[in-house]
């Protein structure tokens, strides 16, 4: 269909690559002034849609553009993903909250400049955008967010982020692992506290060996996390569960926290 007007490079890896070394992979060979990567189960919504990603670039300020977070399941139906809008005009104060709704979406609903250097961490894969669009953001790198559907972001049963819902180990490792990448001072963020708080109590992080079956020895964990697991310890499982409850009790844990960093 396109002969004759664009120029395409296949380029098969042998050995395959597993993602997100093959994205890493693709960065390296692309050779535009923009990139997207394109999944091979998402697809552009319309003919116009990466003219409309360039144009936002006309600002010489900006280095990357997203879109409306769109999934699309087999039966056609839509779904918006961005679950805090508000998240969108504060990403570059709150990069750290993309843990609590990736509003951006995956790699398919964004193009960056090539002089961003930046490579996906291969140690991730449930939370390996999270982490990448923090990092760029953390690196000073400013955004620009359209609010149409560019891209259509496919939903089915094979992908890796269904793999990983039925992995929750998975999800929980790799969260643990973010926050020893994140740092202390995020927890001052109570949002950022809270979503840990409900990580554990989510997951029945009630003893040592809880950690260690999902893949964690408890010395690799943040001490900000132990001090949550240690709290969520002296409360009753029954009572951790209840919602009102286990706010205030995260609530205590969080001041406590606070007041004894300025003692």
């Amino acid at each position: 269909m396109f002969s004759g007007q664009v120029s395409i490079k296949y380029i098969s890896n042998k050995p395959a690559l597993k993602s997100p070394k093959n994205w890493n992979a693709a960065l390296d060979l692309a050779e535009g002034d923009l990139y997207l990567l394109l999944h091979q189960d998402d697809w552009f919504h319309s003919e116009h849609a990466l003219s409309k990603f360039v144009y936002a670039f006309q600002d010489p300020s900006i280095d990357f553009v997203f879109c409306r977070n769109t999934a699309v399941d087999e039966d056609g139906k839509q779904k918006i993903l961005q679950s805090m809008p508000a998240l969108l005009s504060k990403l570059t104060e709150r990069p750290n909250r993309l843990v609590l709704s990736q509003v951006i979406g995956p790699p398919s609903n964004a193009m960056f400049r090539k002089k961003i250097r930046i490579r996906y961490d291969e140690n991730f894969i449930w939370l390996v955008d999270v982490d990448y669009y923090s990092r760029v953001l953390k690196a000073g790198h400013t955004y620009k967010y359209v609010s149409e559907h560019l891209v259509s972001i496919g939903i089915h049963a094979d992908q890796t982020t269904e793999f990983c819902r039925a992995n929750p180990d998975i999800i929980f490792k790799e969260n643990i692992q973010f926050a020893v990448k994140m740092g202390a001072p995020a927890f001052n963020d109570i949002l950022i506290y809270d979503y840990y708080w409900r990580l554990l109590r989510n997951h029945h992080i009630r003893t040592p060996a809880d950690f260690e079956r999902n893949g964690l020895p408890l010395q690799s964990v943040p001490k900000v996390i132990n001090q949550i697991f240690s709290m969520q310890k002296k409360i009753s499982p029954r009572l951790l569960q209840v919602g009102a409850g286990s706010k205030l009790f995260m609530a205590i844990s969080y001041l406590g926290r606070q007041l004894n960093k300025k003692q």
